[in-house]
């Protein structure tokens, strides 16, 4: 009954949360600074704690592409559009001096686009990582540039028939990932500060599917150069019936919220996506939330980032874990809260 219930409801809620996360997007405004950095072993001294960002928008053969990253230039007030401002260095030179950083693609949900979870991938890029958000071939309602563009879903499995999907489907996004780390990793500018021994990947909803896929969800879209892949509400259930899980082997954060209906019973339980799971694995289950918490959305009436991060403890607890998470595995830096239970969240289960 479950099953049938939230199957009928989740293309809706996949649409809804890209839908208000984009029209959100365009109130926003970010702050300025942001907690303590956790650099690696071996950092100069002298490096920032809170790292300045830059931010450009790149094209990787025919990829719109986000980018954030500890930055040289200083920075100044900016609109990311009309509505959306923040303080940070457009096309400003990347940080050198302060070794390497890890690098994270972002993949964004169903129609959303790479500057969906500002959120998360700015302030991400303030803790020491070079972050590379594109926009796929589905960003019909926001995009990197503000283009838009088009995109004919008919052809792609629906969402509500989960046992229909297969590595073809929404094949696009893995040629996306795999143009984007190859044109992050060979760009001029940003190749000499990323580290590309440790390279994370993260996803929101359809962008967690395809966050999974890459890391051997389905064996032919898994790219080893992968290390760590973070899942935010993550379309597991394919992966879930064709028994694939197995396949995956490089560490998991599963994130959750008690209000996300329409997925989050599916990484639940002895069936659920993270109890057939490898080891290590985590799963972060936030008290309230829902489908929209992992985007832009979350900070909703909140014009200034610094205010939603103080009041909106969903916000914070998502930063919080999931940059532990990449600090432990991509940096390689001990976090205790990884281990800790926590009585702000709805659940936590971990396997080291």
């Amino acid at each position: 009954m479950i099953m049938k219930k939230s199957a009928l409801i989740l293309p809706v809620l996949l649409i809804l949360a890209a839908i208000t996360a984009c029209a959100f997007s365009r109130r926003l405004n970010l702050p300025t600074s942001t907690p303590a950095a956790s650099i690696g072993a071996g950092t100069p001294s002298n490096c920032p704690a809170s790292f300045p960002v830059a931010f450009r928008v790149a094209v990787f053969s025919g990829v719109k592409t986000a980018l954030w990253y500890p930055s040289a230039t200083p920075e100044q007030p900016f609109a990311y559009s009309r509505d959306i401002s923040t303080s940070l260095a457009k096309d400003g030179q990347p940080l050198t001096g302060c070794g390497t950083f890890p690098l994270v693609i972002f993949s964004h949900g169903l129609t959303g686009c790479g500057t969906q979870s500002i959120f998360f991938t700015e302030t991400l890029a303030r803790y020491g990582y070079v972050v590379a958000a594109p926009d796929h071939q589905d960003a019909l309602l926001c995009s990197v540039d503000g283009t838009p563009q088009t995109f004919a879903t008919a052809t792609e499995p629906a969402i509500m028939d989960p046992k229909t999907w297969n590595d073809t489907s929404y094949v696009s996004r893995k040629d996306d990932i795999e143009h984007v780390l190859d044109g992050v990793l060979q760009d001029s500018q940003l190749q000499p500060i990323i580290d590309p021994a440790q390279i994370g990947i993260a996803g929101h909803s359809l962008g967690g599917y395809t966050a999974l896929a890459m890391v051997g969800g389905w064996l032919t879209w898994k790219d080893p150069r992968f290390k760590a892949a973070l899942l935010l509400s993550p379309y597991s259930m394919p992966f879930s019936i064709q028994n694939t899980l197995g396949g995956v082997n490089v560490p998991l954060m599963y994130q959750g919220a008690q209000g996300d209906i329409g997925i989050t019973p599916f990484l639940e339980g002895r069936l659920g996506a993270y109890a057939n799971s490898e080891a290590p694995k985590y799963f972060v289950k936030l008290l309230g939330g829902n489908h929209f918490t992992w985007t832009n959305a979350v900070c909703y009436k909140l014009l200034v980032l610094a205010d939603c991060l103080q009041s909106r403890p969903e916000a914070q607890l998502i930063n919080e874990y999931a940059f532990a998470f990449f600090d432990h595995y991509l940096k390689g830096i001990a976090e205790p809260v990884l281990a800790t239970p926590n009585s702000a969240l709805a659940g936590f289960q971990y396997q080291p």
